[in-house]
């Protein structure tokens, strides 16, 4: 025999002690304890379909509205609770355990209540059915749960409402109770599907820790004056009873779901200071809003230049995807997605089913969709009061049901911890820039010029390519400084720089600062007329270039340019640099702007000893 057994057989002798009166009445109490901690002991088996460690999982379902001012009462229907039924696009396993958490606690306290109700059957004589009733909003009352004689007497989708019946006399906060013992006809309880001829009626509120009424326990027979007093008072412990069983219940649930939900955040914030690059920021952000929150598409939003107000599409994945996917958009743009960023405020709408007028998304050029009816926003900024925020998780799906409360308090709050990583990644690779690249033209310097040509030369043994090297210096570049000063200087350097910047492929070839008024490319996959035609094109680009001195005269200046072809049995890197730099001395000495390839020596012979 188990402990809970035992107890159930304690609680049990205790009321039905406490039932014959008198003195004997002080025993519910302790009756009431036994029931609980009996209920508390009952061993959980795992179902058929589902795991022990979810199984035996404390849970129970609450009406909208209802954490803080009311007892959390369990909706009579949770099927309503459990969204995943829309079959969207993604289905994320955290949804399905939160809706298994609220489904096993109302299981629990639908089953404890069950004990209840049959106990009190059992030592009342005459009973013909006991009910429950649950608060589904502030004036309304369902029923929660009961007891009958006849299953199907009891319409367990009856609403009762202030002046709807005796029982809903018990919203009155003049009425703490309900004793009937010659009633006519049943037509006045409401919650009866026939005609069964209740007598009597014993009811009490059921009220939460504040003293709101928040359902009623109701009892009654077929039987005139069935009832008594004492019985009345007995239904008052019970419902205090269910009551506590209630809030206890809830409770557990609810802190089960935080340590879920904050076990989850735990996680990814640990991953957060794992990744040091914004690209990562953005797979992780991806991956959280797939583990825990349903769509039918998923749409990330960053900004690329906050100070210019634009920004582009990082992800798109479900419905019309390939349509939104590496989309550019504006500040300025009218959409409701781009709506949350600009204010850094969740945006959220539902649409009708008879809603024809489409909401844009980013603009107005979209492919428009009306089957898409529920839409959430949930800007992601560096600072929690920022004016705009930098990334924006964008959910939308086609059922009818909204984004529910838990979904949105989890994206709030992984916002906070996404954010601050985003925020520390960004500083990082701007950093990271800083000492790869020349803080006045944005070119890469020196020494990553060094291990990107090396990277690029195990890419070209590989595929058997040819990569270019161009050493190119500004013509007569001290006189410039000498005569104009180093701002203009700095003025000719930057333009020369972008215009070596647009003549190479920019997704493919590399340049680099090399010195104070040397360059370097680096043109990969070329061959020898390829790679003197686009130094050709570079010398004759920088030839027209015209600088404003506030003179009479503008300043023009030339480049002379060394070049070197490192074909695939070629592979020293640093001497291929060294090759074309000596072509570019060459350039020099022979009358500056132009393009001298380099060519090996021809070595003279060695005369023979004699």
């Amino acid at each position: 025999m188990t402990i809970s057994e035992v107890l159930f057989v304690v609680a049990g002798l205790l009321l039905g002690l406490a039932f014959k009166g008198g003195m004997l009445l002080f025993l519910i109490p302790f009756a009431v304890v036994a029931f609980v901690l009996a209920c508390l002991n009952r061993p959980r088996l795992a179902g058929p379909n589902s795991n022990r460690s979810t199984s035996t999982l404390p849970v129970i379902s609450i009406a909208k509205g209802r954490i803080t001012n009311t007892n959390p009462v369990v909706a009579p229907d949770l099927r309503s609770e459990f969204r995943n039924e829309n079959g969207m696009l993604n289905e994320p396993e955290s949804a399905l355990k939160v809706s298994q958490v609220w489904a096993r606690a109302n299981t629990d306290i639908n089953n404890g209540m069950q004990g209840m109700m049959r106990a009190m059957k059992l030592v009342v004589p005459h009973v013909n059915s006991v009910v429950v009733f649950s608060q589904l909003d502030a004036k309304e009352w369902g029923v929660r749960n009961f007891v009958n004689d006849k299953e199907m007497s009891v319409n367990p989708c009856v609403r009762i409402s202030e002046n709807s019946g005796l029982v809903s006399q018990l919203f009155r906060s003049n009425v703490n109770r309900l004793l009937e013992g010659d009633l006519t006809s049943n037509k006045s309880l409401m919650y009866y599907a026939d005609s069964t001829p209740i007598k009597s009626v014993a009811a009490v509120p059921i009220l939460n820790y504040n003293g709101v009424r928040v359902g009623a326990l109701v009892m009654d027979s077929v039987y005139p004056n069935a009832f008594n007093d004492q019985i009345v008072q007995a239904l008052q412990y019970i419902a205090a009873s269910i009551s506590m069983l209630d809030w206890k219940g809830f409770y557990s649930a609810q802190n089960h779901i935080a340590l879920q939900r904050y076990s989850g955040l735990y996680n990814y914030q640990r991953r957060f200071f794992q990744t040091m690059t914004v690209k990562d920021i953005y797979k992780q952000i991806i991956n959280y809003v797939k583990d825990n929150v349903g769509y039918d598409r998923l749409t990330i939003l960053a900004m690329n230049k906050v100070k210019e107000g634009t920004g582009r599409v990082v992800f798109c994945e479900g419905v019309d995807a390939d349509q939104f996917a590496e989309k550019r958009f504006t500040l300025s743009d009218k959409g409701v997605f781009v709506l949350a960023l600009l204010r850094n405020r969740h945006v959220e709408r539902s649409f009708s089913q008879n809603f024809n007028e489409y909401v844009p998304r980013l603009n107005d050029n979209e492919k428009r969709n009306l089957n898409l009816r529920q839409l959430f926003v949930m800007p992601i900024a560096t600072e929690p009061d920022s004016a705009q925020a930098e990334i924006a998780i964008c959910l939308e799906n086609g059922g009818e049901m909204p984004y529910s409360d838990h979904e949105k308090e989890l994206l709030k709050a992984f916002a906070g911890v996404a954010g601050f990583a985003y925020d520390r990644a960004r500083k990082f690779e701007h950093g990271r820039d800083m000492a790869m690249r020349d803080g006045l033209t944005g070119l890469i310097n020196h020494r990553t010029l060094h291990e990107t040509l090396r990277l690029e030369k195990v890419r070209a043994d590989r595929k058997k390519y040819n990569i270019g090297v161009l050493m190119m210096d500004i013509d007569h570049f001290k006189n410039v400084n000498d005569t104009y000063g180093h701002p203009i200087g700095d003025v000719v350097i930057k333009g020369i720089a972008d215009t070596i910047s647009n003549e190479i492929r920019k997704e493919i070839d590399v340049v680099a600062r090399y010195g104070g008024e040397e360059f370097v490319v680096g043109l990969i996959e070329t061959t020898a007329e390829g790679m003197l035609e686009t130094a050709e094109r570079i010398r004759k680009a920088v030839q027209k270039l015209v600088f404003d001195v506030k003179q009479a005269d503008p300043l023009r200046v030339t480049v002379s340019i060394g070049a070197f072809l490192v074909t695939p049995d070629f592979h020293d890197m640093k001497k291929a640099v060294s090759n074309a730099d000596q072509a570019l001395y060459r350039a020099k000495e022979g009358g500056r702007n132009q393009v001298i390839r380099f060519e090996e020596e021809p070595c003279e012979p060695v005369a023979p000893e004699a």
